[in-house]
């Protein structure tokens, strides 16, 4: 999604107007489907932030059905890169697919602990990637250097 904006150019001879335009950030984010209300807090802090990104998701983990993991597979790849919540429901299962998906097209990935004092377990898949404790100004960072280090086929 696209937002253009116009700037006026003032040139030695000429008044120009060109269009400024604003790329979204796309990531996709990763959780069990008991950690929802993370991902609403993610996102509703993104929007108090003014930030310029959208998530995605996968709500029902069905990876055991072809179908799911070609629609999964779409979303992830068209994203600029992956932020997964980690809590003590992580361990029910359900996001190596994902997680696989999201290393296999090579997206940057940030862990969150949604708890300091309840972590979840990180799983393998995030032995490469940074995990850092639920806090804005870190998760909103990863997010900004995500617009300015790739660019997602649309």
């Amino acid at each position: 999604m696209l937002s253009s904006h116009a700037r006026v150019t003032i040139g030695r001879d000429s008044h120009d107007v060109e269009p400024e335009v604003s790329i979204v950030t796309r990531v996709f984010v990763i959780c069990v489907p008991e950690d929802s209300r993370l991902f609403e807090r993610l996102a509703e802090q993104a929007r108090t932030a003014k930030l310029q990104v959208e998530f995605d998701r996968m709500q029902v983990k069905e990876p055991w059905i072809p179908a799911w993991k070609g629609q999964a597979r779409t979303r992830i790849f068209r994203c600029n890169g992956a932020i997964v919540l980690l809590s003590k429901n992580t361990n029910k299962g359900g996001l190596a697919w994902e997680l696989e998906c999201a290393r296999a097209v090579d997206l940057p990935i940030l862990g969150v602990h949604a708890d300091k004092l309840e972590k979840g377990s990180v799983p393998a898949e995030l032995v490469d990637s940074s995990v850092v404790e639920w806090n804005w100004p870190d998760i909103a960072r990863f997010i900004q250097g995500l617009g300015k280090t790739s660019a997602a086929p649309a």
